[in-house]
């Protein structure tokens, strides 16, 4: 039994003739009448009376249609639904975060969409964690990456993705003194910290709120003098002169390690972390293509920390594409 079959029979049943049948569905007689005796078969029993003046339904065939009517509305509903599906994978995911998040995820997050999904599409935009924040609470956005220090557990819903490390991060200059000290090293205690000069966001973005909980934690006060203007490339550049050093997470500055530009010293003692979570707005319910999003950006983070990009305790384990 197919659902050409069970058109067939309902057609069948409501023009009151095989001809007729034929006839509306533009298709010839002898079609009908074979897969009407196909179904027939199957069945074990007649379904309809046929005469002169047309067919009727027996009584098998009376119990028949009230089952074939249930089945081609469900089969109609299961086109509708995969229909809508498709129309929501083609549409447009926006997702925030910053620009430490994007400078590892931004690049390989195209990629998979491309690859996975030609009909969705993503649109990324990138700005401070308090920026982020308000775009998802007004819906501007329908995916936040962004940090634990600044989520709203009332109106989002959070999952965690990374629990990433900080690093003290250098400019390699031959020329400095403190580059010349810790350019063998790997390791940082936090305490050391307060020898350099650091560029670091204001106390409304997120970063800015983990070191002064880390400086009330431990009882250090770190220097914070250095002009910086909270974007992240301004102080990379500024890094890269010899301006100051940075506090930052693999995935801001990996890119410049593996040119060798920078130097990244794990802070310890204590060690230093952070959670990245991938939230979205309580209020809102999730598109079929929100979901896909979000699954893709599970894997495509865990690629990232497989590759040493982004180092940390993942959360989410396995991935699934290729990493390279």
């Amino acid at each position: 039994m197919n659902s050409k079959q069970l058109q067939y029979f309902l057609t069948t049943l409501r023009k009151g003739s095989i001809a007729a049948a034929a006839r509306e569905l533009d298709i010839a007689q002898p079609a009908i009448s074979q897969q009407l005796a196909n179904l027939e078969r199957e069945m074990g029993t007649p379904l309809f009376q046929r005469s002169f003046k047309g067919v009727s339904l027996t009584e098998a065939g009376e119990v028949f249609a009230k089952h074939a009517r249930r089945l081609i509305d469900d089969i109609n509903a299961a086109k509708a639904d995969l229909q809508h599906l498709i129309a929501e994978q083609s549409g447009t995911v926006k997702v925030g975060m910053l620009p430490s998040i994007g400078n590892v995820l931004s690049m390989s997050l195209l990629s998979e969409v491309k690859k996975s999904a030609s009909k969705l599409k993503l649109d990324i935009s990138t700005g401070p964690s308090y920026s982020v924040r308000g775009w998802l609470e007004t819906n501007q956005i329908d995916i936040a990456i962004t940090y634990e220090q600044d989520v709203d557990a009332v109106s989002m819903v959070c999952e965690p993705l990374i629990e990433e490390y900080m690093y003290l991060v250098l400019g390699v200059n031959d020329q400095s003194e403190l580059y010349q000290k810790y350019q063998d090293r790997n390791t940082i205690k936090f305490w050391e910290l307060s020898q350099f000069e650091l560029l670091t966001p204001g106390s409304r973005d997120a970063l800015g709120m983990l070191i002064a909980h880390y400086e009330k934690v431990t009882g250090v006060a770190l220097r914070h003098n250095t002009a910086y203007s909270g974007q992240l490339m301004t102080g990379l550049r500024q890094l890269l002169q010899g301006e100051g050093a940075m506090i930052l997470p693999s995935s801001a500055i990996f890119h410049l390690e593996e040119s060798g530009l920078v130097k990244a010293l794990k802070i310890e003692q204590p060690e230093m972390r952070r959670q990245v979570l991938m939230a979205t707005n309580r209020s809102g319910s999730l598109t079929d293509a929100s979901i896909k999003m979000r699954d893709i950006i599970r894997r495509v983070t865990a690629c990232e920390q497989e590759l040493n990009h982004w180092r940390g305790d993942l959360k989410y384990r396995q991935p699934s594409i290729a990493c390279a």
